[in-house]
């Protein structure tokens, strides 16, 4: 087993070499590199943008004021609007805002706040802490407030915007890419008939899978090894991030074997490729946008990778992230796995 395990590796890393795939993909991570570096500016923000309503005018209105005034020059996208109602028709205009109603309730002033309802859970928690804070240290000027850190070795930096995509390329590039060039190089084979003549030989479906897969999980380390190391250098946990990357890549390869067992070339498959590919690459959006996330992006299993990853590149002592993601990863790339055995013995015993 072993031994044709070992020449099926060896014959797909020819054939990879010969068809540019390692320089591809060393070409694209020192492109990405280039790109971070030189293109994508340190500083650029996608926070909200937040619409307010002051209908408050009782002895707290100054002190609401002072916050706002602060929150104002701390943030360009924050809005005084006449009403209401006029929150709510701006909101609907833009996909990535919040909103906040100031008005009186029995003499009490009564802070409201509109969101859009794909919100994260704990982003609209941390949103009204926040202001309840805020509004506490307006109003008790004399409190005392001492903070105790757990955990004072975990240095916590705000992360440059070019360097905050690298996680997004790790899952992209070396987990993603491997969906589509397995898939290549299994329409490759079956247009030169080496499918079907090992499939009359001793050898065995899962070996003839696994040594594909192998060659993609290689390809992605290459990747993430390259761009990681050029743009962090020893500042991520690479133990964690080449697990979760290998576990990716397994995931990955098997989706795009499982898709190649169905067509005979890249053409008839490419709608389909296109069509699995867009809802693995949904967590992005969650990923810039932190206040979106419904529950049919974290059930997808590239949400939890892709913020895993991140941890590992951006290291803040949250192992549990890596831990849970590396599990429901590992989870998702075996049963992929199982599946693309059982599709290619089915579909090539009907060929």
């Amino acid at each position: 087993m072993l031994r044709r395990f070992a020449g099926l590796f060896h014959k797909d890393s020819m054939t990879a070499l010969r068809n540019y795939y390692f320089h591809i993909v060393m070409l694209v991570a020192l492109l990405f590199v280039i790109v971070v570096r030189l293109v994508i500016p340190a500083e650029a923000t996608v926070k909200p943008a937040v619409y307010y309503y002051m209908g408050y005018r009782g002895d707290m209105e100054e002190s609401f004021r002072d916050i706002i005034g602060v929150s104002e020059d701390e943030h360009a996208k924050v809005f005084q609007v006449s009403s209401e109602k006029e929150i709510v028709e701006k909101m609907k205009k833009d996909f990535n805002s919040l909103g906040m109603v100031i008005k009186e309730r029995e003499g009490r002033p009564l802070v409201k706040f509109i969101v859009q309802g794909h919100e994260n859970e704990r982003v609209r928690n941390m949103l009204v802490l926040a202001v309840k804070d805020a509004i506490n240290k307006a109003v008790y000027k004399d409190m005392d407030i001492d903070t105790v850190y757990l955990k004072k070795d975990i240095l916590v930096r705000e992360i440059p915007t070019n360097e905050n995509v690298l996680p997004m390329f790790i899952l992209t590039e070396p987990v993603l890419l491997g969906f589509i060039l397995i898939a290549v190089l299994v329409f490759m084979e079956k247009e030169e008939g080496t499918i079907r003549a090992y499939m009359v030989s001793p050898g065995r479906i899962p070996e003839y899978l696994a040594s594909k897969i192998t060659l993609m999980l290689i390809l992605g380390l290459l990747s993430a090894g390259i761009v990681t190391s050029l743009v962090m250098g020893l500042k991520a946990d690479y133990l964690s991030l080449f697990i979760l990357v290998a576990l990716g890549s397994i995931f990955g390869s098997s989706l795009g074997l499982i898709l190649a067992s169905f067509f005979d070339n890249i053409s008839q498959s490419m709608i389909w490729i296109i069509v699995v590919s867009i809802p693995l690459t949904l967590p992005f959006v969650s990923y810039f946008i932190p206040s979106f996330a419904p529950l049919y992006i974290k059930l997808l299993p590239t949400y939890s990778l892709l913020f895993a990853i991140r941890e590992a590149v951006f290291p803040s002592g949250n192992t549990g992230i890596v831990y849970s993601a590396a599990f429901t990863t590992a989870v998702a790339g075996l049963v992929s796995y199982i599946l693309a055995v059982l599709a290619y013995r089915r579909n090539l015993a009907r060929s």
